[in-house]
This record gives C-alpha cells, structure tokens and sequence, in this order.
C-alpha cells in the first residue's frame, strides 16, 4: 500500500520528506472511529517508514532492488489525532546503519501540527 502522494525532498541516504493529504473515503477511516475519524497510529508510522525508506534507496545505484521492510518500531508518540482532509507531511532521518539494519527518526505533522514522532528501524 502506497501511502504518499508525493515526495518532497529527498538528500539521498540521509533524510527525506512525503506528503498526503487524508481523504474523507481513505480506507483506514472506515471504523476509525464512528463519527469521529482519525488517522490510526499505525498509518503514521508506515508513512514515516515508506518515507525513510525513499532517503534509503536513493542513495543506491538504479540497478539494484530494494526490498527494504519495517523491522522494529519505537518508541513512538502520538500527541494529537489527524483527520480527514488534512495534509499530512512526514520527515524521516537517517540516523544509524548496521550492516543491513537502518535506523529511522521522524515526525509527522498534520497541517503543520505534530501528530507522530518516533523510531523504527528497516530491514534491507
């Protein structure tokens, strides 16, 4: 599942920035929560880890595939809910390697405000 609409800013290997604006009929809406939607945990942290892993394989040669999966998450916070029709950014950082392990940090903002700030580490 794709979540970004698009990509922003990319410094190859090092950080990276994604976009997407949380439409009314996005499928994570649907029970999350009855009259009042939110944009579950879960979706921010996949947004930071597709996000994270753009900086990642952007820096390696065309050629090679990337696989890359999440690995570990957290810790991880959440201080405000996102809804539908906001625009939500995610920055992610590379901040550590170990041989195919990398170390992701970021935030996701919705509209400019924080709504997800945390770690997780990918698997190549």
């Amino acid at each position: 599942m794709r979540l970004l609409d698009a990509v922003t800013d990319v410094s190859p290997g090092l950080s990276a920035v994604g976009r997407r604006t949380a439409a009314a009929d996005d499928f994570y809406f649907q029970g999350h929560f009855p009259g009042r939607p939110v944009v579950p945990a879960v979706i921010l942290v996949e947004m930071l880890a597709q996000t994270g892993g753009i900086a990642v394989a952007s820096a390696l040669d065309e050629t090679t595939p990337v696989a890359l999966r999440v690995a570990g998450i957290g810790p991880c916070k959440f201080p405000a809910a996102a809804g539908p029709g906001e625009v939500l950014e995610a920055r992610a950082r590379v901040v550590g390697r170990l041989g195919r392990l990398i170390k992701i940090e970021g935030e996701v903002t919705a509209d400019g405000r924080l709504v997800g700030s945390g770690s997780l580490t990918l698997a190549g």
